[in-house]
């Protein structure tokens, strides 16, 4: 079922330290696979787009980070205690294609690579229509709102929320609607600066870009105490500085446990943004859905795929912990997966419900079901024209706002 990619070069970066990858080498040679060995330094500028590497030999936070900046399709190798482990299960469904348990099975490895190399096609498929935080619940369209707002102007703005929810997302629309907006926005993590963010003199040539571009901080709570001080006195003399710092609530924990600046926080949290959690706005998950699925599918010859019964009760239920970082990554998966013409909830890695008492029995229950998936199927080809998703679905408009609200998808 992967047609598409069968003739393609197979291109695989190997991380460093490789520890139970070495004997594998020859193994991916003989198979195929053009061989690149990297270090986490050197996979931004890294030119393949599969990865495999020993989760043993990584550090988990700054894997992490590394990940987070190249959007690799990663296939990770690790023992089997640690593959059951909550910690790495989280990794896993946000950010990894595959982990496969030691000692691993090489016939499996190929398939499962041959499959990742698919997904490294749909994580490099671009969409020519612009950037957009989606939604049609209340909490997306008040972000779009407070983003045209917040565009405009100047000065340092907190972006929080939990993870996986788009900041990363929110800060370069927010950069795409500034003067500089031409100019590639500057993403510092904190974490990844042995020497800090200012030198000795108090200077930081990161902050001098600022005069030219956005800036986008993360892992701010990492900065010693003397970095803060002059980061204060930088913004102070600086208030139209273009500085965007993402967190979720380890700036608060910092703050209470007096290990950050009370007057620098207040400064840097003046002006806030919040992504929700996927949880708190339910009624755009299945349009989130039904979008990464028709914009990544055309990339492996996989037209717009639906989703079963079965699959949309299993997205409903599932509490989505890594947010809609969380549903991409299962989206690309099961796209790739996926054999039928639907896309089925083992394919996105989720347990359908069990059936309860509950469950449609009658025509009634039926014909509720159907018009939930006819709203979230308009929803998702439509997102801001409400007038053609009711032209599409023939009611009138207020008839179709009236659907929603009945079926709580505004």
């Amino acid at each position: 079922m992967l047609e598409a990619v069968s003739g393609t070069s197979r291109q695989l970066l190997v991380l460093e330290p490789i520890g139970a990858c070495e004997a594998l080498l020859p193994l991916l040679q003989d198979a195929g696979w053009s061989l690149r060995r990297c270090t986490a330094e050197t996979l931004v500028t890294a030119t393949s787009h599969v990865l495999l590497l020993d989760l043993h030999e990584q550090p988990l936070p700054s894997l992490l980070a590394h990940l987070r900046r190249t959007g690799l399709c990663c296939v990770a190798l690790a023992a089997s205690q640690a593959a059951a482990s909550s910690e790495l299960d989280e990794l896993a469904h946000e950010w990894l294609f595959a982990v496969l348990s030691l000692p691993v099975d090489v016939p499996g490895l190929l398939e499962t690579l041959q499959q990742a190399q698919a997904g490294a096609r749909l994580l490099r498929s671009k969409s020519k229509k612009p950037r957009q935080f989606l939604g049609n619940s209340g909490q997306a369209r008040s972000l779009r709102k407070q983003l045209d707002e917040q565009g405009r102007r100047d000065g340092p703005l907190l972006i929080r929320g939990p993870r996986g929810s788009g900041k990363h997302l929110l800060a370069q629309l927010l950069h795409e609607r500034t003067a500089s907006a031409q100019r590639r926005m500057l993403q510092v993590d904190v974490t990844q600066l042995p020497g800090g963010l200012f030198d000795q003199d108090g200077h930081s040539a990161i902050l001098a870009a600022a005069a030219s571009t956005t800036i986008l901080l993360e892992g701010i709570t990492t900065l010693s105490s003397a970095d803060q001080q002059y980061l204060l006195h930088h913004l102070q003399g600086h208030p139209g500085l273009r500085l965007l710092v993402i967190s979720g609530d380890e700036l608060e924990v910092a703050l209470q446990a007096k290990h950050f600046r009370e007057d620098l926080y207040r400064l840097l949290s003046a002006r806030q943004l919040h992504t929700p959690a996927l949880s708190e706005h339910p009624g755009d998950l299945l349009m989130l859905a039904e979008h990464f699925a028709r914009r990544h599918g055309v990339a492996i010859g996989r037209h717009h795929r639906r989703f079963s019964e079965e699959a949309i009760e299993a997205m409903m239920a599932h509490a989505w912990p890594g947010n809609v970082r969380e549903l991409r990554n299962r989206l690309l998966r099961a796209l790739v997966l996926s054999q039928g013409r639907q896309i089925l909830a083992s394919d996105l890695g989720l347990e359908a419900p069990q059936a309860t008492d509950d469950d449609p029995v009658t025509l009634e229950d039926y014909i509720l079901r159907a018009e939930r998936q006819a709203l979230n199927d308009v929803l998702g080809r439509y997102t801001h024209n409400m007038s053609q998703a009711a032209r599409t679905l023939g009611v009138s408009r207020p008839t179709f706002y009236r659907l929603l609200h009945k079926h709580r998808l505004r």
